[in-house]
Protein backbone atom coordinates (compact mmCIF):
# COMPACT_ATOMS: atom_id res chain seq x y z
CA UNK A 1 0.00 0.00 0.00
CA UNK A 2 1.29 3.44 -0.91
CA UNK A 3 1.91 6.28 1.46
CA UNK A 4 -1.03 8.11 -0.12
CA UNK A 5 -3.31 5.11 0.51
CA UNK A 6 -2.19 5.07 4.14
CA UNK A 7 -2.88 8.80 4.48
CA UNK A 8 -6.35 8.43 2.96
CA UNK A 9 -7.21 5.49 5.21
CA UNK A 10 -6.04 7.28 8.35
CA UNK A 11 -7.84 10.48 7.36
CA UNK A 12 -11.02 8.53 6.55
CA UNK A 13 -10.99 6.80 9.95
CA UNK A 14 -10.61 10.19 11.63
CA UNK A 15 -13.38 11.78 9.52
CA UNK A 16 -15.73 8.86 10.25
CA UNK A 17 -15.03 8.99 13.99
CA UNK A 18 -15.57 12.76 14.04
CA UNK A 19 -18.78 12.45 11.99
CA UNK A 20 -20.20 9.73 14.24
CA UNK A 21 -19.49 11.69 17.40
CA UNK A 22 -20.74 14.96 15.91
CA UNK A 23 -23.93 13.31 14.70
CA UNK A 24 -24.47 11.80 18.15
CA UNK A 25 -24.17 15.27 19.69
CA UNK A 26 -26.50 16.83 17.11
CA UNK A 27 -29.05 14.03 17.50
CA UNK A 28 -29.15 14.48 21.28
CA UNK A 29 -29.51 18.23 20.78
CA UNK A 30 -32.70 17.85 18.76
CA UNK A 31 -34.10 15.02 20.86
CA UNK A 32 -33.28 12.02 18.66
CA UNK A 33 -30.89 9.12 18.77
CA UNK A 34 -28.27 8.96 16.04
CA UNK A 35 -29.97 6.19 14.01
CA UNK A 36 -33.22 8.17 13.98
CA UNK A 37 -31.34 11.31 12.93
CA UNK A 38 -29.58 9.52 10.08
CA UNK A 39 -32.83 7.93 8.93
CA UNK A 40 -34.48 11.36 8.93
CA UNK A 41 -31.55 12.67 6.88
CA UNK A 42 -32.04 9.85 4.36
CA UNK A 43 -35.69 10.84 4.03
CA UNK A 44 -34.66 14.44 3.38
CA UNK A 45 -31.96 13.45 0.89
CA UNK A 46 -34.34 11.16 -0.97
CA UNK A 47 -36.37 14.13 -2.12
CA UNK A 48 -39.59 12.13 -1.98
CA UNK A 49 -41.55 10.09 0.53
CA UNK A 50 -40.24 6.55 1.01
CA UNK A 51 -41.91 3.32 2.06
CA UNK A 52 -40.75 1.59 5.21
CA UNK A 53 -39.30 -1.14 2.98
CA UNK A 54 -37.26 1.41 1.02
CA UNK A 55 -35.97 2.93 4.25
CA UNK A 56 -35.06 -0.52 5.56
CA UNK A 57 -33.24 -1.32 2.33
CA UNK A 58 -31.30 1.95 2.27
CA UNK A 59 -30.34 1.83 5.95
CA UNK A 60 -29.85 -1.95 6.03
CA UNK A 61 -31.80 -1.97 9.30
CA UNK A 62 -34.11 -4.91 9.99
CA UNK A 63 -37.72 -4.10 9.17
CA UNK A 64 -38.72 -4.33 12.84
CA UNK A 65 -36.06 -1.75 13.75
CA UNK A 66 -37.11 0.45 10.84
CA UNK A 67 -40.69 0.41 12.10
CA UNK A 68 -39.55 1.50 15.58
CA UNK A 69 -37.40 4.29 14.07
CA UNK A 70 -40.37 5.54 12.03
CA UNK A 71 -42.61 5.35 15.11
CA UNK A 72 -40.15 7.50 17.11
CA UNK A 73 -39.75 10.00 14.25
CA UNK A 74 -43.51 10.25 13.89
CA UNK A 75 -44.05 10.67 17.63
CA UNK A 76 -41.36 13.39 17.67
CA UNK A 77 -43.09 15.29 14.89
CA UNK A 78 -40.39 14.75 12.25
CA UNK A 79 -42.35 12.58 9.79
CA UNK A 80 -45.85 11.46 8.95
CA UNK A 81 -47.25 8.34 7.38
CA UNK A 82 -49.50 8.94 4.39
CA UNK A 83 -51.04 6.92 1.59
CA UNK A 84 -48.95 6.64 -1.55
CA UNK A 85 -50.77 8.76 -4.15
CA UNK A 86 -49.93 6.25 -6.90
CA UNK A 87 -51.06 3.21 -4.88
CA UNK A 88 -53.33 3.99 -1.95
CA UNK A 89 -52.67 0.52 -0.48
CA UNK A 90 -49.07 1.58 0.25
CA UNK A 91 -48.00 3.80 3.10
CA UNK A 92 -45.14 6.21 2.58
CA UNK A 93 -43.14 8.15 5.13
CA UNK A 94 -42.57 11.82 4.46
CA UNK A 95 -40.42 14.33 6.30
CA UNK A 96 -42.43 17.24 7.67
CA UNK A 97 -41.22 20.49 6.10
CA UNK A 98 -41.81 22.47 9.30
CA UNK A 99 -38.94 20.65 11.07
CA UNK A 100 -36.46 21.13 8.23
CA UNK A 101 -35.29 24.42 9.77
CA UNK A 102 -34.28 22.83 13.08
CA UNK A 103 -32.48 20.06 11.19
CA UNK A 104 -30.58 22.60 9.06
CA UNK A 105 -29.83 24.77 12.10
CA UNK A 106 -28.29 21.74 13.84
CA UNK A 107 -25.78 21.47 10.98
CA UNK A 108 -25.25 25.22 10.42
CA UNK A 109 -21.95 25.30 12.30
CA UNK A 110 -20.62 22.42 10.21
CA UNK A 111 -21.75 24.05 6.96
CA UNK A 112 -20.01 27.29 7.95
CA UNK A 113 -16.84 25.40 8.86
CA UNK A 114 -16.85 23.60 5.53
CA UNK A 115 -17.21 26.93 3.70
CA UNK A 116 -14.14 28.26 5.51
CA UNK A 117 -12.25 25.03 4.73
CA UNK A 118 -13.23 25.17 1.04
CA UNK A 119 -11.81 28.68 0.76
CA UNK A 120 -8.32 27.17 1.03
CA UNK A 121 -8.75 25.03 -2.10
CA UNK A 122 -9.23 25.72 -5.78
CA UNK A 123 -12.44 24.84 -7.59
CA UNK A 124 -10.57 22.07 -9.44
CA UNK A 125 -9.27 20.58 -6.18
CA UNK A 126 -12.74 20.64 -4.66
CA UNK A 127 -14.14 19.01 -7.79
CA UNK A 128 -11.75 16.06 -7.32
CA UNK A 129 -12.76 15.77 -3.65
CA UNK A 130 -16.46 15.92 -4.59
CA UNK A 131 -16.00 13.26 -7.28
CA UNK A 132 -14.10 11.02 -4.83
CA UNK A 133 -16.78 11.36 -2.14
CA UNK A 134 -19.64 10.87 -4.62
CA UNK A 135 -17.97 7.70 -5.91
CA UNK A 136 -17.47 6.48 -2.36
CA UNK A 137 -21.08 7.23 -1.44
CA UNK A 138 -22.33 5.36 -4.51
CA UNK A 139 -20.65 2.11 -3.56
CA UNK A 140 -20.03 0.09 -0.47
CA UNK A 141 -16.45 0.86 0.58
CA UNK A 142 -16.18 -2.67 1.99
CA UNK A 143 -16.24 -4.17 -1.53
Amino acid sequence: MSSTDDRIQLAMRRVIANAVLTNERIARGIGLNVVDLQTFGILLDGGRPLTAGEISSITELPTSTTTRVIDRLEKGGFVRRTSDPSDRRKVVIEALPEVLGSFQNAYAEIVEGLSRLHAGFTADELDVVARYLETMAAQDARE
